[in-house]
Order: C-alpha cells, then sequence, then structure tokens
C-alpha cells in the first residue's frame, strides 16, 4: 500500500482554495556509563548536504572552554517533539511547506501546530496522528489579512519552550515561519531566550527577505543548535524548509563526560577538523 502524505492532500486544498538533551540509547550506554552529558548536532558540506560519516576522532568538545572526553557518537534516532508556529498574516503561503516538512519528518517525530492570528492559536497539539495533522494543515489556508504583531512571535517561541520543558521532551525542536519577522527590541526577548536554553529545544527559522529577526529569531537559532533559512518573496518554500528538515532528518547524538567534581557549563563548543565541514551545534546549553 502507497504510504499517505499530508502533501498530496494539501495539493488537493489548494486546487480547491490555494540541541538538545537525551538519555544515551543502549548502544552508547554500553560503549560508556559514565558519559555525563549528551548533545545533539547536525553537519553540512560546502554544499549546505548533510555529513552523514562523522566520527568521534572528526571532533572536539569543549564545554566552559575546556576540552571533554567524547565517549561516543551516532545518529539520532530518538523520536522528536516538534512545535510549529505558522506566522503568514493569513496568506496561506507556508500550508504547502507545512505539509512537506510533516511528509519529510513523519514517523520520527509528534507535532504541535499553531497559526499567529495575532496570537497563536493552536490547531494541532503534540501528536503523531495522520488524520489530525490532515485537519491542522486544512487550518492553515488563505484565512484573510491578519495583523502581525512582532512580540506575539516571542512569547510563543519562549511559551514554547516552557511547555516543552515541562512535558520533559527528550528531543525538543521549535520551527518558526515568518512573513513579518519579530520586534527588533522587545523586553520579553530575554526571558524568551532564558526559556529556550532551560528547555534545551532547537530553534529553527524561516523567514521572508526584508523582514527584521532580533534576540530570539536571529541569535537563539545559533545558540540553541538550530538553523535559519531565508526565502526571497515569490519562491517556492517548500525546498527552502526542506533544508531545516534534511538538517533534523540526519542529526547526530554526540556523548562526553565531565571530570569528577567538575561542575557543568552553559558554554558548549564543538568544531570538527573535516575540511570543508560546518558543524551546527548549540553553544548554550541547559544549566542543569
Amino acid at each position: 500500500m502507497k504510504q499517505r502524505t499530508i502533501a498530496l492532500f494539501v495539493f488537493a486544498a489548494v486546487a480547491l482554495t490555494l540541541t538538545g538533551r537525551v538519555a544515551l540509547t543502549a548502544g552508547l550506554a554500553a560503549a560508556q556509563v559514565e558519559a555525563r552529558r549528551t548533545v545533539y548536532f547536525s553537519a553540512v558540506d560546502d554544499q549546505g548536504a548533510p555529513v552523514k560519516d562523522l566520527t568521534a576522532a572528526d571532533l572536539t568538545v569543549k564545554e566552559g572552554g575546556k576540552e571533554r572526553r567524547i565517549v561516543g557518537i551516532q545518529p539520532a534516532t530518538a523520536p522528536m517533539q516538534v512545535a510549529i508556529f505558522v506566522d503568514d498574516a493569513g496568506t496561506g503561503a507556508f500550508q504547502t511547506a507545512v505539509a512537506q516538512f510533516l511528509d519529510a519528518t513523519q514517523g520520527h517525530a509528534e507535532y504541535s501546530v499553531s497559526i499567529m492570528n495575532p496570537q497563536p492559536i493552536r490547531v494541532a497539539n503534540y501528536t503523531a496522528d495522520y488524520g489530525a495533522l490532515r485537519t491542522a494543515i486544512g487550518r492553515l489556508g488563505q484565512r484573510g489579512r491578519v495583523l502581525v504583531d512582532g512580540e506575539q512571535i516571542i512569547e510563543a517561541v519562549g511559551g514554547a519552550a516552557k511547555e516543552l520543558q515541562q512535558l520533559r521532551a527528550k528531543r525538543p525542536v521549535i520551527v518558526v515561519l515568518t512573513v513579518g519577522g519579530e520586534k527588533p527590541l522587545s523586553d520579553i526577548a530575554d526571558a524568551a531566550l532564558d526559556n529556550l536554553q532551560s528547555s534545551g529545544a532547537s530553534l529553527h527559522v524561516l523567514y521572508v527577505t526584508g523582514n527584521v529577526l532580533g534576540k530570539v529569531l536571529g541569535d537563539g537559532p545559533k545558540l540553541s543548535g538550530g538553523t535559519i533559512q531565508q526565502a526571497s518573496p515569490g519562491v517556492q518554500l517548500g525546498p527552502v524548509l526542506g533544508k531545516i528538515a534534511d538538517s533534523l532528518m540526519h542529526q547526530y547524538l554526540l556523548g562526553y563526560t565531565l571530570p569528577e567534581g567538575v561542575k557543568p557549563s552553559d558554554k558548549l563548543s564543538l568544531t570538527t577538523s573535516r575540511k570543508g565541514v560546518k558543524i551546527v551545534a548549540p553553544t548554550r546549553l541547559p544549566d542543569k
């Protein structure tokens, strides 16, 4: 039987209208039970394609400025918990792209989906259910003009991070798609970033050229091990969002140790000796 895809549903609908932290997996735990910390990361080559063959010998990890011993690296297989926010000003511009993103990551995550109106309205709670997600995608079409509020998206990210922490998500992810950007100077930006750090979630942003990214949408991905993708007006958004899906689907889980008696630091540096390879990893870790 052919696999059903959410994207096919959206195409039909359009015709009618328009890292983090996790317990070591069994293999890594068996290799080294003394590992104290783990982190999700990804790597891309100079063409932006995922690098799938990294080994521990290719990497150097420093926490708090001190090199730490790597005890294992393996492909990330734990299910993701993905909070998706669609900030499209009511245009429906991201509907097909979100459907394609769900298809690309289907079977590897649970998703919540929210639309900004301008405050976030959740159209699907965390679920992997095909029917519920198809219904949610159907609500992302054209809805008439919606006021864009650059502070609401900041609050939405902070709230999602807090919720993921309360849910004790093992591999939390936040994805923001925006045509409006964020308020450049916001009194709640620091609190949102603190929530992001505490949750261990990676923040990924797709924004339309010409919009403003500030502390949260601009700096948050770099601090949390996420990615930023830029799209010019009028381009197909599916392939652009697909780069975020590729990054998530080809993450690694890295385990490393701290010397006895050394307190964890929130500062991480992960580098590689492989030429032409870029590491996408958090630089700011949960403080416990």
